[in-house]
């Protein structure tokens, strides 16, 4: 009696502890469910869609997704591959109520006499159960919530309704969500084109996407799908004869047309990227405005400014200049024999902000070159064998060998940037931040790369002198030599191109010769205020950018290729500010608008026009700078790239930028409809193009191509006439001053009132010039009438 009083203590108390365990794990399933009240809703349920990027034409650019997929409907999937997916995933999925508790008891003893997992009990409508609304972790209470969520799934939804969204769920291998995702892939078709073979390959991925990948395990996944195909035979779904006659036809095509596929591809292998600096440029802009669940899931359809046609032209042009530039620039570093260790370039330029150090120069020798090549054009097909081969040795080795002279290639590369806006609208048009876009070389340097901007920054020098007053474009300045004393007592004695003099020159010759004595001269007129007030109003940079010494006017300063296109197309604009933007707008998966910047832009711009700050550069200035700028195409250093043998012979105007030693080479001008701006360099800044690589023949020549492209096509447009305040006014061809009636030459020339001469010239041309030839001829320097930068 006693021993059964104390068995029933036992079993109370046994009782007790699975009442409380069976509450909690039922308070904690019912709590669980309370959560996933979004089943109700799962009929306008959306998989993640990826952001997809259209240009000005509404033709794709590119594609962001971290998940890659595409929703395909019930109607489009082809009977013989549900069958496929039914034999292997789930065979009962018509006859069960979302679990079938015979497949979990036959799947329990299969496993156990195998002694280890051989078979699943899981049904397709659990899999999307735990695909939709779990975290996919493996315990007890997440396969009865699965098991509990199925059921209610199944009580909602038709058996048609929950294969759709299952075949949009399922992850099979290689980055594809989705059975569209992964037919693309595998078989390069549609869902709809896909045979009975092809489906029974793709139903073996859902119980192991890596394992049975016909790319990268192929023999697993050839023997797979015999098993596969057996199980649709004995579903009913397939005879003997056929499934043989299947499996033996299929295989060997199969085999043959994956010869030339990498086995690590994925579906990120085929994204779509048409423009990938530009494209990565507005993965940032949408990011930092959406965030990354929006941005990668919410099928976002991203409107922008580019266009595909100028930018294809972009990516070939300067394509072809940079491999030109790269021979040149190759050939002119092997004359040099100095060097210096790569390991040391960090410390070195780290240390050179401290101390005044000679700039180092890169051992381009044999050995160098090889590394390059090897690098660039070899390593990567070793590689690619030692996969194929299974020679893990041999890959290490080259991934090591990788690593080791990477860095060698790359400053070893001469690299460039192009970007292209439109003045009156801001939109970008065209944008290619590098040589080509790789895991390598991300950086995008029409963006990013703030470099020293050289002689293209003249045109702010002789616009704030223009508009000071103090000069017109008819003062005539000596180019003679010159020496600069700083408040610390440094000397400085810059020089021309080509260390060369011209003698008294005017300013418009100045400009389109490039002459830097003349824009010394112009910074110690005018004052350096001026020249930064101007330059910042142009490019929007802040002042600290800026330097209060004479260099300043040399282009001393480090601008980024887009402020520098900015800047130039408020001067293509009339003066009038420009605000540069890559997103016109933005609208999610069922047409509403999320964001609309040209919108924005436009409002920006209306209320300057109503509070008159629009106008950044006065518009007679302005008129006059464009009129200075087209002489430098048309008769300046930028003539033989852009005229004579670019053939570029519409309406535009520009500027050729040369910085110390050869190391950037710019071009940034404009046409009445687009701006553009070349720049050429190593990234390296310490890196020279070799001796007279300059803008004019290094960067001017992509530009004149790709307008020449662009425009081609479209009816010419011209600059406007002179505004109210600019009047021509007939000068002295050699000194700028009111002719006299011995002065043998005259010309036109556009001047703001208040700033033309007053003084008549005194037809003694030949005394001015002989004092100042004796001048240069006692520096002991050259005269020469032309400069090519």
């Amino acid at each position: 009696m006693e021993s059964n009083t104390r068995l029933e203590k036992i079993a109370l108390k046994i009782f007790i502890i699975a009442a409380i365990i069976g509450g909690i794990i039922f308070g904690y399933i019912t709590a669980e469910i309370h959560n996933f009240s979004g089943i109700e809703n799962l009929k306008q349920f959306q998989p993640n869609l990826p952001a997809r990027l259209y240009d000005i034409d509404g033709e794709l650019i590119a594609e962001l997704f971290q998940e890659k997929r595409d929703l395909v409907s019930f109607d489009k999937l082809p009977k013989n591959v549900i069958n496929a997916f039914l034999a292997a995933e789930d065979k009962d999925f018509y006859k069960h109520i979302g679990i079938n508790p015979a497949a979990i008891v036959r799947a329990f003893f299969k496993n156990v006499m195998a002694g280890r997992v051989v078979q699943g009990g899981s049904t397709i409508t659990q899999q999307l159960a735990k695909r939709l609304f779990t975290t996919g972790e493996k315990s007890l209470t997440r396969k009865v919530l699965e098991a509990v969520l199925a059921l209610q799934i199944e009580k909602r939804f038709s058996k048609e309704e929950i294969l759709e969204m299952y075949f949009n769920q399922i992850y099979l291998g290689h980055g594809c969500y989705g059975i569209s995702s992964a037919a693309r892939l595998f078989f390069n078709k549609k869902v709809e084109d896909l045979n009975l073979a092809e489906g029974s390959v793709l139903a073996a991925l859902p119980s192991a996407p890596n394992g049975f990948s016909p790319l990268s395990n192929t023999h697993d996944a050839y023997m797979k799908n015999r098993d596969t195909l057996e199980r649709m035979i004995s579903a009913g779904f397939l005879t003997e004869e056929r499934a043989e006659r299947i499996y033996e036809e299929f295989w060997p095509q199969f085999l043959d047309s994956i010869k030339t596929e990498f086995p690590t591809k994925t579906a990120f292998s085929g994204n779509i990227d048409n423009a990938p600096y530009f494209t990565d440029y507005v993965r940032q802009i949408l990011l930092t405005s959406f965030g990354k669940d929006v941005v990668y899931s919410n099928g976002l359809s991203v409107y922008t400014t580019l266009n595909l046609k100028r930018q294809r032209a972009a990516e070939k042009y300067l394509t072809e200049g940079l491999e030109r530039q790269n021979q040149v620039s190759s050939a002119a570093n092997r004359q040099t024999s100095d060097a210096v260790d790569k390991e040391l370039f960090r410390i070195y330029d780290s240390l050179s902000g401290i101390f005044n150090l000679p700039e180092p120069k890169v051992k381009d020798d044999l050995e160098a070159q090889f590394n390059k090549r090897m690098i660039d054009d070899l390593v990567d097909d070793f590689e690619i064998l030692s996969l194929v081969c299974d020679a893990d040795g041999p890959g290490k080795a080259f991934q090591s060998y990788r690593s080791s002279v990477t860095k060698i290639s790359s400053i070893l590369k001469v690299e460039g940037a192009l970007i292209a806006v439109e003045p009156s609208t801001g939109y970008i048009t065209s944008m290619v931040g590098g040589s080509g876009f790789s895991v390598d070389n991300q950086y995008n340097r029409a963006i990013q790369a703030r470099r020293q901007v050289g002689s293209a920054f003249k045109p702010f020098v002789y616009g704030a002198a223009i508009e000071s007053k103090l000069v017109n474009a008819a003062t005539t300045i000596p180019d003679a030599p010159i020496l600069n004393i700083d408040e610390e007592g440094e000397a400085w004695s810059p020089g021309n191109y080509k260390d060369s003099f011209s003698g008294l020159v005017r300013i418009r010759r100045a400009l389109a010769r490039s002459i830097n004595i003349i824009s010394i001269r112009l910074f110690d007129i005018i004052g350096p205020e001026r020249i930064i007030n101007f330059a910042t109003n142009a490019l929007r940079v802040p002042e600290t950018r800026f330097t209060y010494n004479p260099s300043l006017a040399l282009g001393v300063c480090d601008i980024t290729p887009f402020e520098m296109a900015r800047a130039y197309a408020v001067i293509a604009n009339g003066g009038k500010d420009v605000i540069p933007f890559a997103i016109r707008y933005v609208v999610d998966r069922d047409g509403n608008e999320l964001a609309n910047t040209e919108e924005d832009v436009g409002n920006i711009i209306a209320q300057k026009e109503l509070d008159g700050t629009v106008q950044v550069i006065p518009e007679d200035v302005n008129f006059i700078m464009t009129s200075l700028l087209r002489s430098v195409v048309d008769g300046g250093t930028a003539y033989n790239a852009v005229r004579a043998n670019g053939k570029f012979f519409k309406d535009c105007a520009g500027k050729t930028g040369t910085t110390t030693n050869w190391t950037d080479a710019w071009f940034c001008g404009f046409t009445p409809d687009i701006t553009a701006v070349v720049w050429v360099g190593y990234d390296r800044p310490f890196m020279s193009l070799g001796k007279h690589q300059a803008g004019a023949s290094a960067a001017a020549p992509v530009w004149a191509a790709y307008m020449k492209d662009i425009t081609a096509s479209s009816k010419e447009r011209h600059f406007k006439g002179a505004p109210y305040g600019v009047y021509q006014v007939e000068v002295c061809s050699d000194t700028g001053l009111l002719p006299s009636p011995m002065c043998q030459e005259t010309t036109m020339e556009y001047m703001l009132h208040g700033s033309a001469p007053v003084e008549v010239c005194s037809g003694n041309h030949f005394k001015m010039k002989s004092i100042l030839d004796r001048y240069i001829e006692k520096e002991g320097v050259e005269i020469q009438d032309d400069n090519s930068q």
